[in-house]
């Protein structure tokens, strides 16, 4: 199982919640689970301009990278560069243990 940490600065709202509302769905075929989203607190987070994060889960990196390739859902890019002004991933990889 990989971790995936999202990211999101968004130009707009309405444009985004479609998208999410879509790209999840496709996320699915490749059993990838949106464990979370969030909207940081303002007043505690040092990371300007984040709308929203994400923390996905996928099998491994094939079934992440399927996803970003499949065709519906590069399909919904107008929709993606109409919502999103700019999004950070970081995939997880060697697990720690403290």
């Amino acid at each position: 199982m990989i971790e995936i940490i999202v990211l999101l600065e968004v130009k707009n709202e309405d444009s985004f919640k479609e998208f999410e509302s879509r790209a999840i769905t496709i996320m699915q075929k490749y059993n990838g689970r949106l464990i979370s989203a969030f909207k940081p607190n303002e007043s505690e987070s040092t990371l300007a301009n984040i709308f929203e994060v994400h923390y996905l889960e996928f099998p491994d990196l094939d079934a992440f990278n399927h996803y970003k390739s499949d065709p519906e859902h590069n399909e919904l890019k107008a929709l993606r560069n109409h919502a999103i002004s700019k999004t950070s991933v970081i995939v997880s990889g060697e697990k720690v243990v403290y």
